[in-house]
């Protein structure tokens, strides 16, 4: 997925909503037009923007980068305690679509680092 197609993404999840792009831009707490940046497809968003924007519409990552076709499911295996993430090929996992879930997952993670660091000095 592009920053064109993120971004066309983003416009359906709003215009769907009925929400304006200044209530969107301030729950990601950027302006008006950097938000129609992201939304016109010049800039793309950052992971914790992407999560931001999943959870202020009630998506999942996977169902805002595909649009209501779920392709990433999370089982609970309570025998061995493991949460699994399985494929399923809806109509396949493109290499791009991967690439890019695992960067944001990585970003991320590195974010829940820094959030762990500044906490645990604090305490």
């Amino acid at each position: 997925m592009n920053k064109k197609e993120i971004g066309m993404r983003m416009f359906a999840l709003r215009t769907e909503h009925h929400v304006q792009q200044k209530e969107v831009a301030a729950v990601l707490g950027i302006s008006p037009s950097a938000y129609c940046d992201r939304e016109n497809g010049h800039v793309i968003p950052s992971a914790l923007e992407v999560v931001k924007l999943a959870e202020y519409y009630g998506v999942g990552l996977d169902e805002f980068f595909r649009g209501g076709q779920p392709v990433l499911n999370m089982q609970d295996h309570s025998s061995n305690g493991y949460n699994v993430i399985h494929s399923q090929t809806v109509n396949g996992l493109s290499d791009e679509l991967m690439q890019r879930f695992i960067d944001v997952m990585a970003t991320n993670a590195a974010a829940l680092e820094k959030l762990a660091t500044v906490l645990s000095s604090k305490g």
